[in-house]
């Protein structure tokens, strides 16, 4: 595998060689875009209007937006000039909990590793202290032109560097006003009791080999069906019930508690013919 970026992690007066790896991949099919009367793959090209020509990549330069149709162009030398240390240094600024970070402020993982046996013994240190103490390092760099600020943390000899979020890329969430109504929902005392019972009861340990991309498997075998001409059968998958009343909802519940159990749950006409046996079993038994 091949390094995204080389350069040192730096705190306090330690600087360690290290390396970033890309540590997901993107899952899903990719697709290319075809013409549709002849199936031939399309070519997207530059093209300039007011030119009206294609142009080539060394002709063209980024442009920042600040008004209609106009930019300002932005060259190697602007994105130089706006750095304002150096690229190659990874720094620590401060170590949290492993806890203090909401999840909505991660994005990306990478793995970050020592870079040569300079640094291993130093890099050992800085991974077995923040497992000890349960922490997490806020680091920030440049690279590629933009400033990222990474989550590090200690994972099997390496460090998960989690790239973070800024404040300002985080919505506001009293923007949503359906997240507003609901605390404000009474919530009854015997719904809250069954849905305790059904997470208790479906609770466990998170196994990720468990959990699988269906949809991208179902398709793929329905392309390789269709190049060989054949057809792939899809099973639709049953749709699931439609609570609408508080009532429906307490007794879909009731039954996912039970199927939760291993309780197969008894059809509500069998449970009034159950009960008016019993009724009558007792009637026969006064009487006799």
């Amino acid at each position: 595998m091949r390094a995204i970026w080389k350069g040192y992690l730096k705190f306090s007066l330690v600087s360690i060689p290290v390396k970033m790896y890309t540590a997901v991949t993107r899952r899903g099919l990719s697709f290319d875009l075809l013409h549709k009367e002849c199936g031939t793959k399309i070519k997207q090209e530059r093209y300039c209007p007011h030119c009206q020509r294609v142009v080539s990549s060394e002709e063209l330069v980024r442009g920042y937006k600040y008004g209609k149709d106009l930019y300002i162009p932005v060259t190697e030398e602007d994105f130089a000039k706006a750095e304002k240390e150096s690229t190659d240094a990874l720094e620590i600024l401060k170590f949290v909990d492993e806890g203090d970070i909401p999840p909505i402020y991660y994005a990306d993982s990478h793995y970050l590793v020592p870079d040569g046996q300079a640094g291993v013994e130093a890099f050992a240190l800085l991974h077995r202290t923040l497992k000890d103490l349960h922490k997490s390092a806020v680091a920030k760099v440049v690279m590629r032109h933009r400033e990222y600020i990474f989550a590090l943390r200690p994972c099997n000899g390496a460090l998960i560097a989690y790239t973070l979020h800024f404040p300002e890329e985080i919505m506001a969430l009293d923007q949503v006003a359906e997240a507003r109504e609901v605390p404000q929902v009474k919530v009854d005392e015997k719904s809250l009791r069954l849905a305790k019972t059904l997470v208790a009861n479906l609770s466990g340990r998170f196994i990720p080999e468990e959990y699988t991309d269906d949809y991208s498997r179902t398709l793929l075998n329905l392309i390789r069906a269709k190049a060989e001409g054949q057809e792939y059968q899809v099973e639709a998958k049953p749709e699931g019930e439609k609570v609408i009343s508080l009532m429906e909802a307490l007794e879909a519940l009731r039954r996912s508690v039970e199927l939760a159990a291993g309780k197969a749950p008894l059809p509500k006409k069998g449970m009034a013919t159950a009960g008016h046996r019993r009724r009558e079993a007792r009637k026969k038994r006064k009487t006799g």
